[in-house]
């Protein structure tokens, strides 16, 4: 921390930083807004790693101030710094300024919308494949079956039609290594921990992985129909290939990481919410159903929407300021991490009316401004595969409801928890299905 962040900041806890950092990570939806409660926003948490000082912002001017500034200015990938060992030292969420740029503009194809279209084959076949598999009937976690589903799914976008005995291989080492709690991801950047356990398995999975992903690229370098493949290790191998700023193997790599770690565990923990909320609230899940059967989509997109909302599946994001800046009216110094609160926002009352309800209402036929509905983040940080992830939740909502009614078990309610930086169901989504 440097000198210039001495300035005086919002008030905020003043337990110890490792407890902050814990707490913060471990249980956001309960730890902001009862510090918002108490010290009104913005106000300051003390995080790891090195004394960050960290502002919470919700207000819509705060959060517009932060997304419209500067990406020079406002630093993403100094923000997610706690994701380094995770996803590597290219990954696009780690990188700031010209090399962020770079990166994104050779990813940003494969994420267009007529690459969307052509995905979306791919994912009905997944889905259709995956819940076949799953009981005709009885409890389940809901949140443990989709990860499967959403993990094959994102195999099959990154890499394509892979030898399943590999992918076979690396499925259970890449679910375990995104299944990193708090302690094990602050623990991961302090060398020392990371030869002991659980740290040391996580090492190993992590390295695992890495080779995994380094003999895939090889093997794309090296195939013969490479031109003709559309999946997006094709896209970016043959993007290297051409571009004079191409992509190292390391940068590849990096790349990929973020692609199957972000891609899939977002989106089995934004599905598991929908399950919960469909099978507590019947009128929507039939009213859903109603409009699968006539082929519609608006209600089914304002119910993503509105799981988004009430269960933010990331509960924050985080810009570090290399010069000071003036958010909502208060200039803050260079140094400081600003961190439009997600969790916040979405349970604005000034907002949204009643926003503990979950009422899909609230976005049909309705935009949601990107200061007020942010579970994407937002600005040039955008997250860069959103349309995907809406796009694939919508495939995989019909066809869960064109097989099963969905029923609640005891109350539905299910609290957050946190793993690695997302926030899941405490108990996995358990549902009661009901063939339809």
């Amino acid at each position: 921390m440097t000198s210039d962040t001495a300035h005086r900041l919002p008030p905020g806890p003043r337990a110890p930083r490792l407890l902050q950092a814990v707490l913060a990570l471990a249980a956001p939806a309960a730890v902001f807004p009862a510090a918002a409660r108490r010290y009104g926003v913005p106000f300051t948490l003390d995080l790891m790693p090195r004394g960050r000082k960290v502002v919470a912002v919700s207000e819509p001017a705060q959060v517009k101030d932060v997304f419209a500034g500067s990406p020079s200015v406002f630093h993403a990938g100094k923000g997610n710094e706690l994701l380094r060992p995770l996803l590597g030292d290219h990954s696009l969420l780690l990188q700031d300024g010209d090399e962020h740029a770079r990166a994104r503009r050779l990813l940003a194809p494969a994420f267009g919308r007529r690459e969307i279209a052509g995905y979306r084959e791919l994912v009905q076949e997944v889905t259709a494949e995956q819940l076949s598999r799953w009981p005709r009937s009885g409890r389940v976690r809901a949140h443990v079956l989709l990860n499967q589903l959403t993990l094959e799914v994102i195999l099959r976008v990154v890499f394509g039609v892979t030898d399943s005995a590999r992918l076979d291989r690396i499925r259970p080492i890449v679910a375990r290594a995104v299944d990193a709690g708090p302690v094990v991801m602050i623990g991961l950047g302090i060398g020392p921990l990371r030869r002991l356990w659980p740290w040391s398995r996580e090492v190993r999975d992590l390295e695992t992985i890495h080779e995994f992903l380094g003999e895939e690229i090889e093997a794309a370098r090296r195939d013969p129909a490479l031109e003709e493949r559309r999946d997006l290790m094709a896209l970016l191998v043959r993007a290297s290939a051409t571009d004079a700023q191409g992509l190292s193997d390391a940068e590849l790599r990096d790349q990929l990481m973020t692609l199957v770690a972000a891609g899939h565990e977002t989106t089995a923990t934004a599905m598991a919410w929908s399950m919960l909320e469909l099978a507590r609230h019947p009128r929507v899940q039939e009213r859903c159903v109603a409009e699968i059967a006539g082929d519609g989509a608006e209600y089914l997109d304002a119910v993503l929407k509105e799981v988004l909302r009430l269960h933010p599946v990331v509960p924050m994001v985080m810009r570090e300021l290399q010069e000071p800046a003036t958010i909502g009216g208060r200039t803050y110094p260079r140094g400081v991490t600003v961190s439009p609160s997600i969790v916040l926002a979405h349970r604005s009352s000034g907002t949204y009316p009643s926003p503990g309800d979950f009422d899909p209402g609230r976005f049909v036929g309705e935009v949601p401004t990107p200061t007020e509905w942010l579970p994407f983040g937002g600005g040039a940080r955008r997250c860069i595969g959103a349309s995907f992830a809406m796009m694939e939740g919508e495939v995989i909502l019909r066809q869960l409801l064109e097989r099963y009614r969905l029923e609640p078990v005891g109350s539905g309610r299910e609290w957050p928890r946190s793993r690695n930086v997302t926030l899941y169901p405490w108990r996995r989504a358990r549902v009661d299905l009901r063939p339809r």
